[in-house]
């Protein structure tokens, strides 16, 4: 189950006419206007990547949220937030996770994955990085003629570049997105579809409320700094936490068994388009001549995926760095990955010296500044 920060490229448009001379970043510009203007709101909608999910979600600015997400007709997961507390409950295991909403720190986790179009509402930092994806994957615009969705009347916006093609239905009146096709260059097809949806609703604020069912149980944090981000970042200066996983060949690799040399780990899904854009650099990184002297290990570690489905991914992409298989997310959670990518830096004492979270333009010098004073050059 795709879990993590299945990206939610569904955006959308202001109202005026379409020109022919809008370029991708405009479009994001304009997306981030047309949301900004939201208040509150209920939608449905579709998603499909291989799977297919439908997602509940009800907003109410600031910082309140619920999204329920269901597949088959039985709720997989929920998210909630009543602006102070942000709870994730995951129902296979019928336990949840609560920490502290900030009014300064974005709030990250999988209510950005599925929560759709009501994303960027929910979370401006989110529109920020979406920013960036477009910037790397996209460099022209076209119209598309017009289009209904169910029965909303849409104009069409195709996105083309390296990245692959995006296609946007946005509605004529209010400048949403109410459709969004994305083809990737390796031919996976990412869609989502809203079903319904009412702009600025009035919404009871018991609705944001978590009342844990039946049973549930509560998934205590590990302690740390009250004061720290329970994401990676949270991480920094402490000790990695040890693990032990295969790669795509069936060979073991411990973390501990790497001490004394400086370790990069990059924490990634073949579904996830920042992934895409920054694996050239983690391909770059794991020819570096410190890499090949063995004084640097570049370690790509992928997010509950099919290896075979890797192998695929990699061989079409040409890509040689090392992948270890997270099959069931453990390691993911002990290194508190709330979305992908994530980038830890691990030092030669084995603790982590520097942790980047996403990837947009510039991200790359980032990258390679913390490893060269990681290695001491």
């Amino acid at each position: 189950m795709k879990r993590f920060f299945i990206i939610a490229c569904i955006l959308g448009l202001a109202g005026a006419a379409f020109a022919q001379s809008t370029t991708p970043k405009q479009v994001m510009q304009n997306i981030q206007q047309a949301y900004g203007k939201v208040q509150s709101l209920k939608a449905t909608l579709q998603i499909k990547m291989g799977e297919t999910f439908v997602s509940s979600v009800q907003f109410q600015r600031p910082k309140l949220f619920m999204v329920r997400v269901s597949q088959n007709g039985k709720t997989v997961y929920s998210f909630t937030s009543d602006g102070k507390t942000f709870t994730t409950y995951d129902a296979q295991k019928n336990s949840y996770q609560q920490q502290e909403v900030s009014a300064d720190s974005p709030l990250v986790g999988g209510h950005l994955q599925f929560a759709g179009f009501a994303a960027m509402a929910m979370e401006p930092q989110y529109g920020k990085m979406l920013e960036g994806f477009f910037q790397q994957s996209f460099d022209k615009a076209q119209a598309k003629g017009k289009q209904k969705v169910g029965n909303t009347p849409c104009r069409v916006v195709e996105l083309t570049g390296k990245g692959g093609t995006m296609t946007l239905y946005l509605g004529e009146k209010d400048g949403l997105v109410y459709r969004m096709v994305y083809k990737m260059p390796d031919g996976d097809i990412y869609e989502e579809t809203v079903t319904a949806l009412q702009l600025n609703p009035t919404i009871q604020k018991s609705v944001f409320a978590f009342n844990p069912p039946a049973g549930a149980k509560k998934a205590e944090p590990a302690k740390e700094d009250e004061t720290a981000r329970d994401d990676t970042n949270s991480l920094k200066g402490a000790e990695a936490p040890n693990f032990t996983l295969i790669d795509m060949e069936g060979n073991e690799v411990s973390l501990n068994s790497l001490r004394g040399k400086v370790v990069f780990l990059d924490f990634w899904a073949t579904w996830c388009p920042p992934c895409r854009n920054s694996l050239p650099h983690t391909q770059a990184l794991s020819q570096h001549e410190k890499t090949k002297s063995g004084d640097l290990v570049v370690l790509a570690v992928n997010a509950r995926e099919d290896v075979d489905k890797v192998k695929k991914f990699m061989q079409d992409n040409n890509y040689s760095f090392r992948v270890l298989l997270d099959k069931d997310g453990k390691v993911l959670d002990s290194f508190k990955v709330r979305g992908i990518p994530t980038f830890v830096l691990i030092d030669r004492e084995g603790k982590v010296a520097w942790v980047q979270v996403g990837f947009m333009p510039g991200s790359e010098k980032a990258m390679e500044e913390a490893v060269t004073q990681a290695l001491g050059q």
